[in-house]
């Protein structure tokens, strides 16, 4: 060890931690310490400079740790590679290690601080997840144990070393080792924490077995990845450590006094320690050391808030966990409520009484604390009924006497504060509607309690959220919700959302199920306490007359649900007890249609109402009296709610009731649609009185014809006649877009049309003549009108075009109009899209200069537009930079700018919406009814593709381009496997002439966006204040915008290789089927998501699917997580899958089973193979070991895109792995190879200048060796060992379970990896200098600069901040 180094460091680490060094001075001693952590004696220098004896400062010696743990993270190996730390110098470090531990507990004043203790804690860990258990580490509980045994720091020390191990193996992927090493460590775990009779009775014979997720079967037909384990037990810990622990906290808790400081932080860690393992302990380990009895007595034995709610959460864990095997089925219920005689049940009901408000003052320190502690309880209780006693499967009671689990159900039920009634709430929903407990009687003895209580109960949220609703005192509302409840949250808007949702929604869910088990019952003990809340009196009162109507909707669609079950199970009796109910039911209704009320609220929950009487209207009843005219009294009921006079103080509310009134009508047109045709042609007369009536809105007229279309649309008329019905409502909308065709030929007509010119006038005047004013409000007038005629389409595209194959589809009547609707629509988008190109009005007779230089501001981003981009309410712009201030009528002229701005963003995005919905019409593309229907859609998307501004490239690609790709050729009724060519062909007249163009506008757009983006982005991070021509708040808004952009385009390629995967299944199952040759996929893989006939179509073009799959990896590149991780998801689907076909050229089958099933996966990509002789792989081949393989290294090196490196890595295991698996050995089949000497594309043989990855060998390791060919200069600059990179790989081809393969990949490409690399401050000289500006500035602050940790950037730096370690809390 050479001292000279060692005072090097030391003499860096002053620097870089004294707060006045100059910052090129820190700079440069930070790149002392990342020297050292490369330097071959690391591990040396570490354990001298963390040796406390050696008197060293605390910050040196957590240096000298990290020295230790980023030489075991990087250099640890099993192999023997030059460079490489061996299993033997880990043994040594582990020894030095050891004595660190026990001397950082020392009570002689030498005790370290904390945040060494806990990087102590975490090299000790890496260092047991790689060695043990093994040959060389067979006594790691004894040595544990000798720790344990010491004294309280260091028995808290050993906890914490069992807890940290846990948390790596079971809970977090933090080291990718754990996963690799996972069976082993499992074994180990086995071995050391359960009992030894634990051990004998799950493993009899001493053997833990294992079943890899390997698809092949090896030449004996034995499943192949099966491995016997024997299970380690060191003598000494025949009770396992979790016995230990368990019966240390019941020694600790019963110690006599109160506790002190140190044996409260004991036995809070026991518990943690033991809950690290819960979810991961098997359930007959967790029966025999009595946990659950255990952890229950500390409930209550302890005087301790920490300790109870600590073992509470530890319970909490206990009751999630759930098995579908055999005994175990039931255990974890019966551990809770029947084993011991139910103490634990017992327990819990006692602690729970301790958080009521008669004792919280006496028994918590923390009313905040008890209500935590009463929720968990609560959850508890409430996962024992959801997830065991009231699960799906259960077909008899298993508890035999549930009465004090009931009553504690009860209890917690009654619970005022609702953040701990409303887990309970959910496991009584689940109860009342099993089939077997709503029917035991030791249940059902609670029902009426449960429902007179949940009753109640939903009346007193709506006070409590009215309150919260309206500005009243904190007394009186401490009045009505426990103040401990309200604080936990952030808000009370937050507490009044969680009331009015999940609380009062899990109610009614109970009332439901209560409804749901005797229907004419409930209705007869309901409604003589529920008819008189609709009396005249609570006309306003809406706490009271909104929980009423919502108990109405929840009974009536419940008698309507099981009506229609009694119907379908031909349930005689049950159906005789609807019948006997409708007549109180009938009764409800007339009282509900009866109420009046001026309260706005309370109106709106009215009409919410209305519609659930629709069961009490069915065809079959419509006959009687009595229904008729209830069903013309509701009818009439919303139609008064229609319109209002327009100058009313409240009209903003009743604008939102006349919406909920046609939503109203809307949901009766769909539930009963056939009785609602009785009387069409007075409901006809009726919508048209209301569209020709000034008092009701524009929005409202339009919704009245999607209520017209939509009961057309359910009816069970014939097509014939429901077409006719159905023109009146479509030919004025088609009859209005003929009337604005001539505004929509050319710019110059649709600027005047706007009504720009007038606008003009009134610059060049100064002021707004009346003339002007009248030209203004034409303009106004058909904005408005066209923006109302679009609406009405859309809204009547949408509520009948939106039902995939089902009979509210209206296809055949939209396909009759498309030639009156369609070019409209295109017209207008080009034309909106045309303003954006100043050279389509530059030349007209402008009279301002506003009008000349940028067309007024209009198409500058608006406030509103603006706030929606960056969330948050918008507030309303009072000025715009193109309007004088000094001239008169300047606010009106600001006005009228808003007016034109929001005119044409709602137009845009209605006319992109009409779009995206006609591509759901066959007939669109499948007939020439709209001619040159793909030309003309391409001209609205490139004409001036260059001007539009990318904000609106987003909406253009969410509601246009995503649609049409999702629907054209996946029509309803259109069988994509008998009618394939004709949707394919189709889908080629039509996407040709625009998908490719798209692609390449995209990618090279967003690139510049996003280079510039970056450009941009260095200059903000300098301590330089921004100019006047860059504002930090326009470039965030800009780089939001941007991103939304990726995103949506990210979603289009998502669609369009989820297509193309719609052809190929999943590579495992592609490998099971020549493994077996058994055909067991179908011509199409089913699937939720992608379009199977556009899947055809872009196999079938190799331009279009060369162009998808190179857009998809230059999407890897742009610095958007969100974009990224969508696109590799559908890349780890389909590449693999790929791989093992493009290689299938290169093997003879070995049957002709195999030869069909080979054929049958080539031919699919057969246009976008080259050269399919024997001589040559496949354009196909060349792309994944190329490019795709480019692609992936690009995410992995990449800081911006750190979170997206497991998801990476996934891929480019599967890659590799499945690459192999035809040539692997996991087929039992032996497959000749086409060519023998693996000659492969030229493209890839040309770089494959290094003798030792030249491509040679079969063709699976000719496929692994050009990945790693293509990943050579990655390799090579993160000065990694190539040996080490192909011994990785060669690991991973072994592994049958993908996480594995993940893990192992992810361990021998470490240096590699972005999060891991040790780069950080060798840059390029351009960019020092740069930097060092940067920092001579920000030395200013007194402190190291945030850049230079890894909380500033995904680097890693020399100075990590641990959880326990921070800059801040250690200068001076």
């Amino acid at each position: 060890m050479d001292n000279s180094v060692v005072q090097r460091a030391v003499q860096a680490l002053e620097l870089v931690y004294a707060p006045d060094t100059p910052a090129e001075d820190r700079k440069a001693a930070e790149t002392v310490c990342q020297q050292l952590k490369d330097d071959a004696q690391a591990p040396t220098y570490g354990i001298y400079l963390a040796t406390n004896s050696n008197g060293f400062a605390p910050q040196v010696r957590h240096f000298g740790l990290q020295l230790l743990e980023h030489a075991i993270k990087h250099r640890f190996s099993a192999g023997k590679s030059r460079g490489k730390m061996t299993v033997e110098e880990l043994c040594q470090i582990r020894a030095q290690i050891w004595e660190l531990v026990f001397a950082s507990c020392a009570g002689d004043g030498t005790r370290e601080p904390q945040y060494i203790r806990e990087k102590l804690v975490t090299i000790m860990t890496m260092v047991i997840i790689r060695l043990w258990p093994s040959m060389q580490w067979t006594d790691l509980s004894a040595q544990l144990m000798h720790l344990y045994m010491q004294s309280i720091a260091h028995r808290e020390m050993a906890l914490r070393i069992w807890q940290t191990l846990g948390e790596e193996m079971l809970v977090y992927d933090r080291d990718a080792m754990a996963t690799v090493r996972k069976h082993e460590l499992t074994n180990g775990l086995v071995g050391a924490l359960l009992p030894k009779s634990a051990v004998m009775e799950l493993y009899p014979n001493g053997y833990r077995m294992t079943t890899d997720s390997s698809p092949s079967t090896d030449g004996n037909g034995a499943k192949s990845g099966k491995r016997a384990t024997l299970i380690l037990l060191e003598p000494g810990n025949e009770e396992g450590w979790i016995m230990r622990w368990a019966q240390h906290t019941i020694e600790v808790a019963q110690q006599a006094g109160e506790l002190s400081d140190q044996q409260e932080l004991l036995l809070t860690s026991l518990v943690d320690t033991i809950a690290t393992f819960l979810d991961w302990m098997p359930i007959k380990a967790i029966v025999a050391t009595s946990l659950v009895a255990r952890l229950s007595q500390l409930l209550n034995g302890v005087r301790s808030d920490l300790v109870r709610q600590h073992a509470a959460a530890a319970l909490e864990i206990i009751s999630r966990r759930n098995s579908l095997a055999g005994d175990e089925r039931d255990a974890i219920l019966q551990q809770f409520i029947e084993a011991h005689n139910g103490e634990a049940l017992a327990a819990v009901a006692s602690a729970y009484a301790t958080t009521l408000p008669a004792q919280i003052d006496e028994q918590w320190s923390d009313a905040a604390d008890a209500l935590a502690f009463a929720r968990t309880l609560s959850q508890m209780c409430a996962n024992l009924a959801s997830l065991h006693w009231a699960r799906k499967k259960l077909e008899r009671n298993m508890l035999q006497n549930p009465e004090r689990y009931i009553e504690l159900l009860i209890m917690f039920s009654r619970d005022r504060r609702y953040s701990v009634s409303a887990p309970v709430l959910t496991s009584w929903t689940a109860i009342v509607r099993h089939s077997v407990l709503s029917r035991t009687a030791q249940v059902t003895m609670a029902f009426s309690t449960l429902t007179e209580h949940t009753t109640e109960a939903i009346f007193h949220v709506c006070r409590v959220a009215q309150a919260l609703a309206v500005d009243v005192s904190s007394g009186q509302l401490n009045d009505l919700a426990d103040e401990a409840d309200i604080e936990q949250f952030d808000s009370l808007p937050e507490f009044r959302l969680f009331l009015t949702g999940e609380v009062r929604s899990r109610m009614l869910n109970i009332i439901r199920g209560m409804c749901n088990i005797d229907p004419a019952g409930f209705i007869s003990w309901i409604m003589p306490s529920l008819l008189p809340v609709f009396a005249p009196h609570n006309a306003e009162n809406l706490s009271v007359i909104e929980p009423a109507f919502m108990l109405v909707d929840a009974i009536l669609s419940t008698m309507d649900d099981v009506e229609q079950r009694a119907l379908a199970d031909g349930d005689e009796q049950l159906a005789s007890q609807i019948q006997a109910a409708r007549t109180l039911c009938y009764e409800l209704g007339h009282c509900v249609v009866r109420f009046e009320t001026s309260n706005a609220q309370i109106m709106a929950r009215q009409l919410q109402a209305l519609p659930a009487f629709a069961f009490l209207l069915r065809p079959a009843a419509i006959e009687s009296e009595t229904a008729r005219s209830l069903l013309l009294a509701i009818l009439q009921k919303c139609a008064v709610f229609l319109k209002h006079p327009l100058d009313v103080p409240n009209v903003r509310e009743l604008r939102v009731v006349a919406r909920r009134s046609t939503a109203a009508l809307v949901r009766l047109a769909i539930a009963i649609p056939d009785s609602l045709m009785f009387v069409y042609e007075d409901l006809f007369q009726l919508v048209q009185a209301n569209i020709a009536d000034s008092q009701v809105t524009n929005i409202v007229k339009s919704y009245l014809s999607e209520f017209q279309l939509a009961l057309i649309a359910g009816s069970s008329r014939s097509i014939s006649e429901r077409k006719h019905l159905a023109q009146p409502v479509v030919q004025p909308i088609i009859d209005a877009l003929r009337e604005f065709m001539p505004a929509l030929q050319s710019p110059a007509e649709f600027i005047s049309f706007l009504g720009l010119p007038a606008l003009d006038q009134a610059y060049a005047q100064g002021a707004i003549s009346e003339n002007i004013q009248q030209d203004l409000q034409r303009a106004r007038d058909n904005r408005m009108r066209l923006w109302q005629v679009l609406s009405t389409l859309f809204i009547c595209l949408n509520r009948t075009l939106d039902s995939r194959g089902s009979t509210h589809n209206l296809t055949p009547l939209w396909s009759d109009y498309i030639s009156d609707l369609v070019p409209p629509v295109l017209l207008l988008i080009r034309s909106l899209h045309a303003l954006w190109n100043s050279e389509h009005y530059l030349h007209l007779p402008w009279q301002s200069q506003q009008a000349q230089t940028n067309l007024f501001g209009l198409l500058d981003m608006a406030a509103a537009e603006r706030q929606s981009i960056v969330g948050g309410i918008a507030d309303v712009d009072t000025e715009f930079a193109s309007v004088p201030r000094n001239i008169p009528n300047a606010d009106q002229l600001a006005a009228e700018l808003r007016a034109f701005q929001h005119s044409l963003s709602t137009l845009r995005e209605v006319a992109y919406k009409c779009m995206g919905k006609f591509s759901s019409i066959p007939d669109l593309f499948t007939t020439d009814k709209v001619p040159d229907l793909a030309g003309n859609f391409a001209g609205c998307l490139f004409a001036d593709a260059e001007n539009i501004a990318a904000r609106h490239w987003r909406i253009l690609l969410t509601d246009i381009a995503i649609p049409l790709l999702q629907n054209v050729g996946n029509w309803p009724g259109i069988d994509a496997h008998s009618q394939l060519n004709e949707c394919r062909a189709a889908i080629a007249r039509f996407v040709l002439s625009w998908l490719n163009p798209l692609f390449s506008f995209c990618t090279e757009k967003l690139g510049r966006e996003w280079r510039d983006l970056l450009a941009r982005g260095t200059g903000l991070t300098s301590d330089e204040q921004p100019s006047a021509e860059s504002s930090v708040s326009d470039d965030m808004i800009h780089e939001k915008v941007v991103r939304d952009w990726t995103r949506a385009w990210s979603q289009l390629i998502f669609e369009l290789l989820a297509s193309v995967m719609r052809w190929f299944p999943q590579a495992a199952q592609i490998e099971n089927e020549l493994s077996s040759a058994a055909r067991i996929t179908t011509t199409i893989v089913e699937s939720k998501v992608g379009n199977p006939a556009l899947g055809a179509f872009i196999l079938d073009s190799a331009d279009t699917f060369a162009s998808t799959l190179s857009a998809a990896l230059t999407t890897l590149h742009f610095k958007d997580s969100t974009s990224v991780h969508r696109v590799l998801l559908q890349l780890t689907e389909l590449a693999p899958s790929l791989a093992i076909v493009s290689l299938m050229p290169m093997y003879v089958p070995p049957t002709p089973t195999h030869a069909s099933i080979c054929s049958t996966y080539t031919s699919r990509i057969q246009s976008s193979l080259t050269n399919m002789g024997a001589d040559a792989c496949s354009s196909v081949f060349t792309w994944l070991a190329t490019d795709l393989a480019l692609g992936v290294v690009h995410v992995l090196r990449d800081t911006h895109l750190i979170d997206q490196q497991d998801t990476a890595l996934a891929l480019l295991a599967d890659l590799l792995y499945f690459g192999s698996a035809i040539s692997s050995g996991r087929l039992p089949q032996h497959w000749a190879f086409r060519n023998s000497s693996g000659d492969i594309d030229q493209r890839v043989a040309a770089n494959a200048s290094d003798a030792k990855i030249a491509p040679v060998g079969n063709p699976g390791q000719v496929f692994r060796r050009a990945v790693l060919q293509t990943m050579l200069p990655s390799i090579q600059e993160a000065q990694m060992s190539e040996e080490d990179v192909e011994h990785a790989v060669q690991q991973l081809m072994d592994a049958a379970n993908g996480k594995h393969r993940r893990a192992l990949l992810k361990v021998g490409l470490q240096p590699l990896l972005a999060v891991e690399s040790s780069q950080l401050f060798s840059e390029s000289k351009s960019s020092a200098k740069q930097s060092q500006h940067q920092i001579t500035d920000s030395a200013l602050d007194r402190k190291a600069p945030s850049s230079w940790t890894n909380k500033h950037s995904g680097h890693s730096s020399v100075l990590d901040n641990d959880a326990q370690f921070d800059l801040g809390e250690i200068m001076p």
